[in-house]
């Protein structure tokens, strides 16, 4: 047996023992997880289980045929043989691949570990709203290190490549502004917060609802009537929002009423002001308040002022308040007038 012979039979005992061991990890790290999930179901570490499993295991059989591969290249007779050189790139790219997926792999379980055991304590919600956004950009980054890597080994001009990618992106940034734009006032509304997921916002037309998602290129927010209002970013950054839950969902309702003339304005403002000081839902701090406004065509102008702790609560409270105020006024002989015009009609004088 020659030398070349000898070492390929090596190099096949070698990638065989190789085999064996990835395998024999594989189901190491499976009798790990299945232990784990059974005595610590919670634990953080399953996902890292889950995950890497494979990726570690292909890893190592591809990265073992590779490494056998090389052995066996030092030997003239190998390298003249046509495509051992070319399949050995194969291999080199497919080991880049395996550990460019291990590597984002292992910053996706740390990331949904963070947000899942670190992000719910913390007081601001920027982590877990850009961290979702970080995980997207990183699997991109690492694909391009681990392209421009698979170019070098085949002496690909990676100078030309960055350059024409440059072009292409220049190319690509004045086709896509409008996108561009509303990525970065995306990152901005992360960042600014003037609402967040949840909020309940005031748009410029007049439309309220619950923002449901903050995305890369769009805002979406829950209208009353349950449809969803999707808003590129760059025109809800450049808008101006009335947002109902920040900084607190402490929320004050103005109500204007009238009464018949002649009311005794005291007794009014009082029965106005029991009603609202025994209502539960009225805040004490700050306290509810009733101004006579002005003199209407047909009425005694009010405005009625208080406090609820959720904005939420808004429509069902000022019911409550309206349906009291209705049952007293009734009781103490207060009348609520309809708009009236009293028109009188003079003749015209006679021609003497």
């Amino acid at each position: 047996m020659g030398e070349v012979e000898k070492q390929v039979l090596f190099s096949l005992i070698y990638f065989f023992v190789i085999v064996l061991i990835a395998g024999f990890l594989r189901s190491i790290w499976g009798k790990i997880k299945k232990r784990t999930s059974s005595h610590f179901p919670s634990s953080s570490i399953i996902p890292f289980l889950e995950e890497t499993r494979s990726p570690i295991y292909y890893l190592i059989v591809v990265g073992g045929f590779y490494f056998s591969l090389q052995r066996l290249l030092v030997y003239s007779q190998v390298k003249k043989m046509l495509g051992v050189k070319f399949i050995c790139g194969l291999f080199y790219s497919a080991v880049v691949l395996l550990i460019s997926y291990l590597v984002y792999v292992l910053s996706k379980v740390s990331i949904n570990w963070y947000l899942e055991k670190i992000a719910p304590r913390t007081r601001t919600h920027l982590d877990e709203e850009f961290l979702p956004l970080m995980n997207r950009l990183l699997k991109v980054i690492i694909l391009f290190i681990a392209v421009t890597i698979i170019l070098d080994h085949f002496k690909v001009n990676i100078a030309g490549f960055l350059a024409t990618a440059g072009v292409a992106s220049l190319a690509v940034a004045f086709a896509a502004q409008e996108t561009l734009a509303n990525f970065i006032s995306g990152f901005t509304i992360m960042i600014d917060k003037p609402f967040r997921v949840g909020d309940r916002i005031k748009l410029p037309s007049g439309e309220i609802g619950d923002v449901t998602d903050i995305g890369l290129r769009s805002t979406k927010i829950l209208s009353f009537d349950h449809n969803i209002i999707v808003i590129p970013n760059k025109e809800i950054t450049n808008a101006q929002l009335v947002n109902y839950s920040y900084p607190t969902p402490r929320f004050k309702i103005r109500a204007k009423l009238g009464v018949a003339y002649g009311s005794d304005m005291e007794k009014v403002k009082k029965v106005l002001m029991d009603i609202l000081r025994k209502d539960k839902n009225v805040l004490e701090k700050p306290s509810p308040e009733v101004f006579f406004t002005d003199f209407g065509d047909s009425s005694l102008n009010l405005l009625i002022v208080y406090w609820i702790s959720d904005y939420r609560n808004r429509f069902r409270i000022s019911d409550e308040i309206n349906m009291e105020i209705d049952k007293k006024f009734r009781e103490k002989n207060i009348s609520i007038p309809f708009p009236q015009h009293d028109v009188h009609i003079i003749p015209p004088e006679e021609n003497e």
